[in-house]
């Protein structure tokens, strides 16, 4: 008799389907049932592997790009660039390059001339001279072009690379412009970086400041300048957070930039309250600042910083840090699914063990040679 007779009285056990209602539910059980946290919580960083790198793809290209460009100057370069090798400096002065430890023995044999001790100087280590950096910089102006020459010290040869000038576009002088104290003081403003006055005007500084014009045309002085406000607070600041205080120099100020309407045209005014210059332009004159698609993408690249007020910069530092923090979430990310593939354990170790010894020695490296 068959055991799958339905009509036999045996007693062996039949064997019946399970009807598909009974089936599903039970997948649904199975699906029900709670997973252990640590699945979880693979199962999320997984994810956020995933989607993070799928939103901040076009941002890691970019910096992936930049970096190249960064590296590598002479790549895509939006300049005319010509390399040269040694031939090209015969017959001029660096036919023969110098050698550090030459130079650094001249430098001792001048300074015991120049002394009466009876014990010279001596130079130790001559073999550990070395230059600070391996490029000298020049810059020729000819035939309406600009040629930057960079002169490689210790192997010789470099790179030229040519910038064609041109025409500056003819802008309106503004009626109320007003140069700034010292000889050369110009009509610009840079005084926001670096303590400077007006392009092409005196540091900052230049000029007795707070005092009166002496001519109708002369530089403009506030009656409180911010500079001598920022001098007078200072002390009073340091004090408060438990400085030390001393003698202030106010280094840098920034530019006041207002528009101001006359005859009916509308201006972008600049005034410099270190020089008292004071500048202008119509408000509806192109932009002297070009950028070419290389210069963008590196400008892009260096930017950072959150400003004052939300915009198109304050974004861009958001994405920046939430750059920064992905980067470092795809690499603990990373070892966490990597120690999930049981066959990669060991391989994936000694990998790593690798990277350790490797990353240690190169900072330490980098570190010495960034710090003599």
């Amino acid at each position: 008799m068959s055991l799958l007779d339905p009509a036999s009285n045996s007693s062996v056990a039949t064997l019946s389907p399970v009807a598909p209602s009974e089936r599903a539910s039970s997948e649904r059980a199975f699906k029900a049932a709670p997973k252990p946290f640590a699945k979880r919580a693979m199962q999320w960083t997984r994810r956020g592997h995933l989607f993070l790198g799928l939103f901040l793809f076009p941002w890691a290209v970019l910096y992936g790009i930049t970096a190249f460009l960064f590296n590598h100057p002479q790549a895509f370069s939006d300049l005319p660039i010509i390399s040269f090798d040694q031939s090209a400096l015969a017959g001029t002065p660096l036919e023969s390059l110098p050698k550090p430890e030459e130079l650094a023995l001249q430098v001792v044999t001048i300074l015991n001339e120049r002394q009466n001790s009876s014990t010279p100087y001596r130079l130790i280590h001559p073999e550990e001279a070395r230059f600070s950096r391996e490029l000298a910089f020049a810059t020729v102006r000819a035939e309406g072009q600009s040629i930057n020459a960079a002169i490689d010290l210790v192997h010789g040869g470099g790179t030229l690379r040519s910038t064609i000038d041109k025409p500056k576009a003819e802008v309106e002088k503004a009626p109320f412009a007003v140069a700034g104290a010292g000889p050369s003081a110009g009509g610009g403003a840079a005084g926001g970086r670096g303590g400077r006055g007006p392009r092409g005007g005196p540091p900052a500084g230049a000029g007795a400041v707070g005092a009166p014009a002496e001519s109708s045309n002369g530089p403009v002085r506030l009656e409180t300048p911010w500079q001598d406000l920022v001098k007078q607070s200072i002390p009073q600041v340091l004090e408060n957070m438990g400085f030390p205080t001393g003698t202030v120099t106010v280094t840098s100020v920034p530019d006041l930039n207002f528009q101001i309407e006359t005859e009916g045209k509308i201006w972008k005014a600049v005034f410099n309250p270190v020089s008292g210059a004071v500048s202008g332009k119509p408000a509806d004159a192109p932009s002297e600042t070009e950028l070419s698609l290389r210069r963008f993408l590196l400008r892009l690249h260096v930017t950072h910083g959150y400003p004052s007020s939300i915009g198109a910069k304050w974004l861009w530092a958001i994405v920046v840090d939430l750059m920064a923090f992905t980067m470092v979430f795809w690499g603990v990310s990373g070892l966490f699914m990597w120690w999930q593939i049981k066959a990669t354990r060991g391989s994936g170790a000694i990998i790593l063990a690798i990277s350790a010894v490797v990353s240690v020695a190169l900072g330490y490296a980098m570190h010495v040679a960034l710090t003599q």
